[in-house]
């Protein structure tokens, strides 16, 4: 009797506390993360398939939709369409209420054209940029260089250096260096204080996005894009469509080869040393803190890596691209990484700034 009791106890116990509770709560978050990464790379081209289909745009515009009216708007079959939907459902980019799929508050506001703070540019740039390169990332540790280059054709050691030869490519890359400064900026502009700040020189500046947002914010301020002479010509482009060409210019050169413009009060780096070896940085951060006068600042925006070494995944996510790709040297350093750097480089007092979206700005003074 006792035995028979006892093995009921267990089958009850087994079937509520292992199967449900173990399985389906504690292990199910596990399961969950695993097929995330394991199949990170199916979820990714669902995603991006759908944004090049415009499907959530069109959501956005006309609501929720059953399969057999979202197969008509975007052109597909019905099968299609439902296996499409189905992996964007299941990864919480749509939501299913009755037999209608509408948009997420994320899928609304990151990958549909209306909203100005989408995301659509940087998927295309993982799509078509990074997607393929990253097939070498296990070479590209062994080998500790970029060796996801070799899948873009033509010369130079880096990412950038090729998309030179690729007009299209190098406008998908720009569009989305373009979206995420502006994703992020404000930031910049909104909490770090340029009161005190006259000429302000953004190193590897781009187009000037980060500039103009500083430089909206902050109007007694004047600033220089110092870049590659391709990219300097755009950022003269986008000061005189801002009507700001008469406080902002830009200087052309090679941040390795030639020295950094005079006369700034304060140096930028936006998103720019997490692209280089720590020896590069250094050298940037000397050439800044030479042009400088005592009181000059240096100014680095960026996301950065824990002190703790154990996250955000933006920086999970970041690291991989820099080795893989791009120059084979950078990677998403940390915050204390980068205040030693600015002392090793001459600068006396350092402070950490710290910024929403997981962002970050180290102040150097000299």
């Amino acid at each position: 009797m006792i035995p028979s009791v006892l093995r009921r106890f267990w089958l009850w116990f087994e079937r509520v506390y292992l199967v449900y509770f173990v399985d389906r709560v504690v292990l199910a978050s596990s399961i969950r993360k695993f097929y995330r990464m394991a199949a990170g790379h199916i979820y990714f081209q669902a995603l991006a398939a759908a944004v090049e289909l415009d499907l959530f745009t069109i959501l956005r515009a006309e609501g929720a939709m059953t399969i057999a009216e979202l197969a008509h708007r975007l052109g597909l079959q019905e099968q299609p369409c439902r296996i499409l939907v189905q992996a964007l459902t299941a990864n919480g980019v749509l939501r299913k209420r009755g037999d209608r799929y509408a948009n997420t508050i994320m899928s609304r506001i990151a990958f549909s054209a209306q909203d100005p703070r989408n995301l659509k540019a940087t998927i295309l740039w993982q799509k078509y940029i990074v997607y393929k390169p990253m097939s070498r990332f296990l070479e590209s540790l062994q080998e500790y260089r970029n060796v996801g280059l070799e899948e873009i054709p033509g010369s130079g050691q880096t990412l950038y250096e090729r998309l030179e030869a690729h007009p299209w490519l190098e406008k998908i890359f720009q569009d989305s260096m373009q979206e995420i400064s502006i994703q992020a900026n404000d930031l910049l502009a909104r909490y770090v204080d340029f009161s005190a700040t006259r000429m302000l020189v953004d190193v590897g500046g781009g187009n000037g996005t980060n500039l103009l947002a500083v430089a909206h914010r902050h109007r007694h301020l004047q600033g220089r894009v110092f870049d590659l002479p391709s990219i300097c010509s755009k950022a003269t482009e986008h000061f005189a469509r801002e009507n700001l060409a008469d406080r902002l210019s830009a200087v052309p050169g090679n941040v390795f080869t030639d020295d950094f413009p005079v006369g700034a009060d304060a140096f930028m780096f936006c998103h720019f040393l997490c692209i280089w070896s720590k020896a590069q940085n250094l050298e940037f951060l000397r050439k800044a803190c030479d042009k400088l006068g005592a009181g000059g600042r240096v100014i680095v925006f960026d996301i950065m890596e824990k002190d703790s070494g154990d996250g955000p995944l933006a920086a999970a996510m970041g690291s991989p691209y820099f080795i893989a790709l791009a120059t084979g040297g950078g990677m998403i350093y940390m915050k204390k990484e980068y205040e030693d750097l600015c002392r090793q480089a001459g600068f006396s007092r350092v402070e950490r700034v710290e910024l929403p979206r997981e962002h970050t700005a180290i102040i150097a003074t000299k």
